[in-house]
């Protein structure tokens, strides 16, 4: 939990995704692996050497522009207050997809990361600003993208906001969904939809990582259903990088 809560205390509102950036960064530096960044602002991360990478999604800001003074855990959920004990957004939306992304590349032999910046709107701008402006050439060697940036416990969004289609049915064999709890459902906007608006062919999804009341004082995230997401992205990888 030490390294969630990390992130947890690096406020990353759109447009001041400086510092956790330096973070992830300094995070993996020494463990070989290679880290681009775009223009735009985009991080890319490649681990080993493959003819093929299933690749990992998230985005680095957060909409609360406020530090967070205090982390608490409390029973199975981590959220955060501020010096009068007053909640305020932990940033789980997407700190919790970041901390699926950073455990996986610790752990699996080959894999790519992608970690967008301007997903949430900021003002009277749209969000996926990152998604929308990166070079999708990175994507041609990988198997699919697996997001993380979904709230609950239970989804893997499978058509995004607009009737968009972002795989193809049963991608992820159903009982390896339903031995974890998962099941296909339609969702919202995020950086896999835009990408797929923009022409991307893999196959796509969004995951649940366990966090609640999204872009709200009172966000928090349930422990143990991000650790049952980790696990579960885990298999699916392991199921992806088997067909190598």
């Amino acid at each position: 939990m030490e390294l969630l809560k990390t992130l947890y205390g690096i406020n990353s509102k759109s447009g001041k995704e400086a510092r956790i950036k330096e973070f992830v960064r300094c995070y993996l530096d020494g463990k070989g692996m290679d880290i681009s960044e775009d223009t735009f602002g985009n991080l890319f991360i490649t681990k080993g050497e493959s003819q093929e990478y299933p690749c990992i999604v998230a985005h680095l800001d957060e909409v609360h522009d406020v530090e967070k003074t205090t982390l608490v855990v409390e029973g199975e959920n981590i959220y955060a207050i501020d010096a009068q004990g007053a909640n305020v957004g932990c940033g789980a939306d997407d700190k919790n997809g970041v901390w699926i992304a950073l455990k996986l590349l610790e752990t699996k032999p080959v894999l790519k990361v992608a970690l967008f910046v301007h997903e949430e709107k900021l003002n009277e701008e749209a969000g996926c600003r990152g998604s929308r402006a990166c070079d999708l050439s990175w994507f041609d060697d990988t198997m699919c993208l697996l997001q993380c940036d979904r709230r609950g416990a239970t989804d893997v969004v499978s058509v995004g906001k607009g009737g968009i289609a972002l795989c193809e049915e049963g991608f992820i064999p159903y009982e390896i969904l339903n031995c974890y709890g998962y099941s296909y459902t339609d969702g919202g906007r995020t950086d896999v939809v835009a990408l797929r608006e923009r022409g991307l062919k893999k196959n796509c999804c969004n995951i649940s990582c366990g966090y609640y009341n999204a872009h709200k004082e009172n966000e928090y995230t349930n422990f143990p259903q991000l650790c049952n997401a980790l696990d579960f992205v885990s298999v699916v990888v392991d199921y992806f990088l088997r067909q190598l």
